[in-house]
């Protein structure tokens, strides 16, 4: 259900490697023309099941393009090498899985979905 102007949300790491190839995947993946970039260092562990002070701060941010944009999809992206969550990949996946069901919970009304990216084979999506 693609429209003119509509907007889908990544809450990710703020790692300038990851920007461009993860709002062209959610672009691709959620069929939207805007992505509302949402980064944090290291974001899916402020997310993790406990929400800290910063998790707050990007499920407000999350709000905002809700109301203001009208979001109703979001993609949660973790990375490989993240200097700012410095945990082996499963562990981050692991993170992405906990992260996913605390964004459902706040946000039923969101598709939320959620990407590691490893530059050596892509996107993986997170079940």
């Amino acid at each position: 259900m693609t429209s003119e102007g509509r907007f889908g949300a990544v809450i990710t790491c703020m790692d300038g490697r990851i920007q461009t190839r993860t709002i062209d995947q959610v672009m691709t993946r959620f069929g939207v023309r805007y992505v509302d970039n949402i980064t944090a260092t290291g974001a899916v562990k402020n997310l993790d099941g406990a929400v800290t002070p910063t998790g707050e701060g990007l499920l407000e941010s999350l709000n905002v393009s809700k109301e203001a944009h009208g979001t109703n999809q979001v993609a949660l992206v973790a990375h490989a090498g993240c200097a700012g969550n410095p945990v082996p990949d499963n562990t981050q996946k692991e993170q992405l899985r906990r992260a996913k069901a605390v964004v459902a919970e706040r946000f039923p009304e969101m598709e939320v979905m959620a990407l590691f990216f490893d530059p050596r084979i892509g996107f993986e999506k997170i079940h």
